[in-house]
């Protein structure tokens, strides 16, 4: 029913020296490494050769000389770890390890050099600047190691964006059907007016501007994402709530790889008090969220690093929103359908004419007893005198299926010159909700708001969604000082609303 397409491009990106001074500046999926080589009494060394290598590829990343001031920068960084190592002639070999680089912040630090020979190397430790004094933006970044170890219900990352400064959400309910999807308030906006970015490009769905059905990757995917809650430049953002990037893992020079579930049953719960108390039976709710990763070097590293991962889920519940009916003011129909005693029991007599359609519908009868009538009725017969009202209430638990397939690919080429990534991101999910149609307004999140009368009666509705995200990255080197960063993104969205009767 609803069809979003979405392309973005990018404009290249330029970032070069002015007046001899190196610009502060990153890309909307990079970061930055400022820094300064200095000897044992703190004095400036200039002329310094910098190697910046990637942690995980051991590739040469960046290669720069220090300037009068013993400063450098390297901009476009994609976020990951990496190791610094300087030489100058008369100094010895310093390897610094375990420079992080976050996504749209520049990582400073000061390299001391010790006396020695060329032939000498000693790793060191850096001092590393721990508050981001390059731009004002406020905001929190938080890594794979959190984003995996914090405990999520339904594996979704988003509901960790509360853990920045200044946002807030709902609670979770954790038994919905769904992906456990949150509403987002960032400094007391409103949730539509917030950014959703991978890999910098924008996959906010911009038919409802909220992130119920917006390209969700799985934690396991999640190298790093950064909310910004305020202050972010001109190339950061659309709006003026939070900014969400996530960044996507990348391959190694190893191989790597892991499986997991997460499991969940009713069977391992303890029943609610007032359902002991009615002898009723715990409401059924199960889960399985499983998966598996896989990631390293194409063909010993000549055509690049790959990292592969899928993950299916399956839930059932009957305390999610849309699987039950709970109206006490339903009416009372005769076992005897016929004309004559529906006449007897609303108008009290056996006389007046019932319209054929009433007739048909209250006679009617399907394949599927969605209501648990007895007589297998369309319309169900409850207890109670016929011609008033009484209580209706039916449970059945709903489902919610979703594969999700992510692959990810780096190649550097020309002498490191050039770094081609390309990102495809593919989710199918599908939402079952035995009595959500009506007058219910249905959302993947498992929220539902409900302006029904005692009398509705709710259909099955299903909510299919397909989301499909690719991005392109070629990052060129122009001289140390001048990089080029070409980005673009195309996002599909597409949803449907389906009453079935």
């Amino acid at each position: 029913m609803l069809k979003i397409i979405r392309v973005l491009i990018l404009v290249p990106l330029i970032l070069g020296s002015v007046g001899g001074k190196p610009a502060f500046g990153q890309g909307g999926a990079t970061g930055a490494i400022s820094g300064t080589v200095v000897d044992v009494n703190g004095g400036e060394v200039a002329g310094a050769d910098v190697q910046i290598i990637s942690a995980a590829t051991d590739s040469l990343v960046r290669r720069l000389t220090t300037a009068a001031d013993g400063s450098f920068e390297a901009t476009l960084l994609p976020p990951a770890k990496y190791y610094v190592v300087v030489n100058k002639s008369g100094f010895a070999e310093a390897k610094a390890i375990n420079i992080e680089v976050h996504v749209t912040e520049t990582t400073r630090i000061t390299i001391p050099l010790k006396p020695g020979t060329v032939t000498e190397k000693i790793e060191i430790s850096a001092q590393v600047a721990t508050v981001e004094t390059t731009n004002a933006t406020t905001g929190e970044t938080l890594g794979s190691e959190t984003i995996r170890e914090l405990p999520l219900a339904t594996q979704n990352y988003q509901q960790l964006l509360t853990l920045s400064s200044g946002a807030q959400s709902e609670l979770n309910a954790s038994a919905q059907l769904g992906r456990g999807t949150t509403k987002i308030f960032v400094n007391g906006q409103r949730e539509d007016n917030n950014n959703y970015l991978i890999e910098g490009i924008s996959a906010t769905d911009y038919n409802v501007a909220q992130n119920y059905y917006v390209p969700l990757p799985n934690p396991d995917v999640i190298q790093e994402f950064k909310v910004q809650t305020s202050l972010y430049d001109a190339s950061q953002g659309r709006n003026g709530g939070g900014n969400v990037n996530a960044i996507l893992k990348s391959g190694t020079r190893g191989y790597h790889g892991d499986a997991y579930e997460f499991f969940r049953n009713d069977v391992l719960n303890a029943n609610e008090y007032f359902h002991n108390a009615a002898g009723q039976t715990r409401p059924p709710v199960k889960q399985n969220i499983f998966g598996a990763s896989v990631g390293g070097p194409v063909v010993q590293e000549k055509l690049g690093f790959f990292f592969v991962n899928y993950q299916g889920t399956r839930q059932s519940s009957a305390l999610s929103a849309g699987t039950q009916i709970n109206n006490p003011g339903f009416p009372v129909i005769p076992s005897d359908r016929s004309d004559a005693s529906i006449s007897q029991a609303f108008f009290g007599n056996t006389t007046t004419p019932i319209d054929p359609v009433v007739h048909a519908l209250l006679n009617f009868t399907g394949k599927k007893n969605l209501f648990n009538d007895p007589n297998g009725f369309l319309i169900p017969s409850i207890a109670g005198t016929a011609g008033s009202t009484g209580q209706l209430l039916v449970s059945k638990p709903g489902k919610y299926n979703d594969d999700q397939f992510t692959t990810n690919w780096d190649k550097e080429f020309n002498a490191s010159k050039d770094k081609l990534s390309a990102r495809f991101f593919f989710s199918n999910s599908e939402t079952q909700l035995p009595f959500g149609a009506g007058g219910l307004q249905a959302s993947l999140g498992g929220t539902l708001s409900s302006s029904i009368s005692a009398t509705d009666l709710d259909f099955p509705y299903d909510i299919p969604v397909h989301a499909r995200f690719f991005s392109l990255n070629e990052t060129h080197l122009f001289s140390p000082a001048v990089v080029n960063d070409f980005r673009f993104g195309f996002v599909h969205i597409n949803y449907s609303l389906i009453h079935r009767r």
